[in-house]
């Protein structure tokens, strides 16, 4: 292919990344079939029959979407024992018994340890069940873990390993530390003859991010740099890795640097950021946290000439989580449109329409520690893109004081809204943001700015509520 036809074909690929899921589809298809097409899924978290369902499904998705491998990057064992990874290997072999797909493909087994599968029996004494000191010695799988893998798995388990799926090689590393995984950049070295050149890609996959790459700086248990700065030797590297249960939704969850890395959710719940009312952070009393029980993301990778296209997907209501991210290839070259800075500067900002207006409720109410309260609830419409030409990833509210002749900003807080971490289908609910009359100044009129705001901070323009004096219930209880 020359360079004017690859510029051509590159450009219309990356408008793609703008178009719904069917816009997608026939963009796509004019690429042909893919050379290699690989399901990625991590932190499947198994501990009995009742959470294999979700499992079973997706290996069911995967294997009628055609994929030659799948990546589980590690959390395979939510409490680490034999009898929950012996659900993992039977439920894989029951949908691809042999290694096999139902058209009799090959389907390569691309599987990591994390750290519950070494040590998650010490967690909250395995999420309310006593593990007592038998269950430790007759279940754990760390103290044998070889032994446990070949007998699960039929294959000789090393820390690290290579294997060639269809022409394309895929490493993974198993869990070794909090910060670590030791002796990879020895091992790069000594697989470097290997490795594709060129800008041809290869894949890595470990259970915890590396440190500054995928979802920032700000991601719960990152690794200690040691990863990053191997795989930085590496820009035609495409890195898998799991552990902090991030949205798909999050378009953080993509980075571009001196390597791609791309974070893999979890297959059994998502995990929130603080900072929002609706999270888990403590300093937010007003609100619950969300549940994200149905939060079940997975990604189908299919690899072609001139790029990787990821297909973002759960599958409780089997819908997609957003456009499907697209890598130009060759890999190495100044084409990184998932850049943080680039992406920032470039994403589509999220906008109320026109009719949209944010509405106030007053009402006596509890806080999360159930303690009463004199609540003031703000009710506005989910910013999604396919009503409103770019989904939010998020709210800020802020209360607004009159003093004299200016406007002070007196409290700002920012909401998830019920649904921000599945498909547009299941996030068309209202968004609320809850406020205590305690936290609002006494006797000013105030009023409310809500703004959608993207993953990258860009925030839309507010809509607003109109002035209100909000008096004391002893006052009058009014508006």
């Amino acid at each position: 292919m020359n360079r004017r036809k690859f510029l051509q074909r590159s450009a219309a690929l990356m408008g793609a990344m703008c178009l719904d899921w069917p816009a997608f589809a026939e963009q796509t298809a004019r690429l042909g079939k893919p050379n290699v097409r690989i399901g990625i899924i991590s932190d499947i978290h198994i501990r009995h029959m009742d959470s294999v369902k979700t499992l079973h499904h997706t290996f069911e998705y995967f294997d009628q979407a055609g994929v030659d491998g799948v990546i589980i990057a590690g959390d395979m064992a939510d409490w680490g024992f034999y009898s929950q990874l012996q659900l993992v290997a039977e439920t894989w072999y029951d949908v691809f018994p042999q290694d096999r797909g139902s058209d009799g493909r090959h389907v390569e087994k691309l599987f990591v340890y994390g750290n519950h599968d070494r040590e998650g029996y010490t967690y909250g004494n395995a999420r309310g069940v006593k593990v007592t000191k038998e269950m430790i010695e007759e279940e754990a799988i760390w103290p044998r873990k070889e032994k446990v893998w070949q007998e699960l798995f039929h294959e000789k388990w090393t820390p690290i390993y290579i294997k060639d799926v269809k022409g394309y090689k895929f490493i993974g590393g198993h869990w070794d530390s909090w910060k670590d995984i030791r002796g990879l950049a020895e091992y790069l070295e000594k697989v470097e003859g290997e490795l594709p050149k060129g800008g041809r890609p290869f894949f890595y996959f470990q259970h915890f991010h590396p440190k500054n790459t995928c979802s920032g700086p700000w991601v719960w248990g990152q690794g200690g740099g040691n990863v990053t700065k191997a795989l930085s030797k590496y820009p035609n590297c495409v890195c898998f890795s799991g552990h902090s249960h991030t949205s798909l939704t999050d378009e953080r969850t993509i980075w571009q640097g001196a390597f791609t890395s791309v974070g893999t959710a979890s297959l059994s719940y998502i995990s929130l950021w603080g900072g929002r009312e609706n999270s888990s952070a403590p300093w937010t009393p007003q609100m619950k946290r969300i549940g994200t029980g149905n939060g079940k993301h997975g990604q189908i990778m299919s690899v072609y000439d001139d790029c990787i296209t990821l297909e973002r997907r759960e599958f409780v209501y089997d819908q997609p989580l957003g456009d499907n991210w697209i890598i130009p290839l060759p890999l190495g070259g100044q084409d990184k449109p998932f850049v943080f800075d680039t992406r920032r500067k470039n994403v589509k900002t999220p906008q109320f329409a026109a009719s949209d207006r944010v509405t106030v409720t007053r009402a006596m109410g509890k806080d999360v520690k159930g303690q009463e309260q004199d609540q003031i609830t703000l009710h506005f419409p989910s910013v999604l893109k396919k009503t409103h030409g770019a989904r939010a990833f998020d709210y800020e509210i802020q209360a607004e004081v009159m003093d004299i002749d200016t406007t002070k900003v007196a409290l700002t807080k920012r909401v998830y809204s019920k649904g921000y971490f599945l498909g547009e289908a299941q996030d068309g609910d209202e968004v609320t943001c809850v406020f205590s009359r305690a936290e609002l100044p006494a006797n000013r009129k105030i009023r409310f700015a809500v703004r959608p705001v993207e993953s990258f901070g860009k925030k839309g323009d507010p809509i607003y509520t109109e002035w209100t004096l909000y008096k004391d219930r002893k006052e009058g209880y009014t508006l």
